[in-house]
């Protein structure tokens, strides 16, 4: 894992860790990435996105429990202009009903934050 995601890493295993997203668009937004690469999800083997959903629904239920969002989007992105060419799978929690946007140059998230949301969901 890139020395960038280290102190953002929530979790790893032999397919895929969790990351808390660099420039969240809502508190708590989380990143699945697969280990090996894949293009997207169409290029993935079944049984990584299978493993990688079932992981996306463990950090689910931790995220909307221990930071009493509303609801939340969970989602891929496929051949979106400016999307990351590398399978990831968003955990996106939502807390109103605004739209919200994936904003490039949107704030970095800060070592305070991290830690906060490490502690929130026991980690």
């Amino acid at each position: 894992m890139p020395e960038s995601e280290t102190s953002r890493s929530l979790y790893e295993d032999r397919i895929c860790h969790v990351i808390l997203s660099r420039y969240p668009v809502e508190k708590g937004h989380l990143l699945i990435i697969s280990k090996l690469h894949y293009a997207n999800m169409l290029s993935a083997p079944d049984n990584v996105i299978v493993h990688m959903f079932i992981v996306a629904k463990r950090f689910g239920k931790r995220t909307k429990k221990r930071l009493k969002c509303k609801g939340m989007d969970i989602g891929v992105n496929v051949g979106v202009a400016g999307s990351i060419p590398h399978f990831h799978i968003h955990i996106l929690p939502r807390y109103s009903k605004k739209i919200l946007h994936f904003a490039p140059g949107k704030n970095e998230i800060q070592q305070a934050e991290i830690r906060e949301l490490k502690h929130l969901l026991n980690l």
